[in-house]
């Protein structure tokens, strides 16, 4: 197997100058290079990567922490991460956690230890004090506000959506809305600011009869409406918390013959295949910026409003 130093003896060139065309270090001359390139290819020489990153101090990989790796939602965010380093030439690593503190932790050890340049967290379960401190071994951005840490994030007002959404509902007169959320209000943002949001709007606690936890999936939404159906007869409207439990919810009412306005989020698909009016609330964006983000010099926070998209019954 080659080598570099056999690369220099063919080329004719030192080794210093082989591992700067071999790095895209500094300037080399045109036929320098295309001399050193020709004998790369002739002993078909392959740069080791690992020498590589110890070389250059960059992998150009970039680790991105997700709870589901079967999920729309993190598969949208994912998607757009991935076409930005594409761009850069960066590989992206998946490192699917199930919102698991060990598993998070790991990915952070996997980025002191020099595994990525950096770390982009989509979602977690580990609070943002242990993230502050695994900061200088690496950039690590989060797609959610990451409030007064000291932590680059790409986010959207989840909040204020899940506000005008309610308030679209209160003022079109719907006054038995059932809500479906990811997980439970003590572990879960989102899940804690749509219930939070459904107080300030009604002026109540959401009734428990109303309210349906740990929806992720399709098969979850078809499950939320027996529930909510069976539970409230005079069921009106459903805030769902995705598309995917918001398309499993209408699948089942239409089985059921019931017809009510469901509202999603996420401006999947389903939301257009089915047209139910949905919250996008920007994943492209979000996922692209975070991955820049990774790169700045200081810490960067940028904020990326939502739209209501009105299609169906609502409109």
């Amino acid at each position: 197997m080659s080598n570099i130093r056999d690369v220099a003896k063919m080329s004719g060139h030192s080794v210093s100058t082989v591992s700067r065309v071999i790095n895209n270090q500094s300037y080399v001359a045109k036929e320098t290079k295309e001399e050193i390139l020709k004998a790369m290819k002739e002993l078909n020489y392959h740069p080791n990567d690992i020498a590589r990153a110890l070389s250059t101090g960059k992998t150009y990989r970039v680790g991105v922490v997700m709870p589901y790796s079967n999920h729309p939602y993190f598969q949208k965010l994912v998607s757009a991460i991935t076409q930005a380093a594409f761009k850069e030439n960066y590989q992206v690593t998946l490192l699917p956690s199930h919102y698991n503190v060990k598993s998070e932790i790991k990915c952070l050890e996997m980025l002191k230890h020099q595994a990525f340049d950096g770390l982009i967290f989509t979602s977690r379960a580990i609070p943002f004090e242990t993230i502050v401190e695994y900061q200088k071994y690496g950039s690590i951005t989060c797609c959610e506000d990451t409030l007064n840490y000291p932590i680059s994030c790409a986010y959207t007002d989840r909040e204020k959506s899940y506000v005008d959404a309610f308030e679209l509902l209160k003022k079109l007169k719907f006054q038995n809305i059932g809500v479906t959320i990811s997980r439970n209000e003590q572990t879960s943002r989102s899940a804690k600011s749509t219930v939070d949001s459904y107080y300030k709007v009604f002026e109540k606690r959401c009734p428990e009869k109303l309210l349906v936890r740990n929806m992720q999936f399709f098969k979850d939404g078809i499950q939320a409406a027996k529930e909510l159906t069976a539970q409230n007869p005079n069921l009106d409207a459903v805030f769902a918390n995705g598309d995917q439990v918001a398309a499993g919810i209408i699948y089942q009412l239409k089985k059921m013959q019931i017809d009510v306005p469901v509202i999603g989020q996420e401006n999947l698909d389903y939301s257009y295949l089915m047209n139910f009016s949905t919250i996008d609330h920007k994943l492209n964006e979000i996922g692209e910026y975070a991955f820049w983000s990774l790169f700045e010099k200081k810490i960067v926070k940028k904020l990326i409003p939502a739209e209501f998209i009105l299609r169906g019954a609502l409109i």
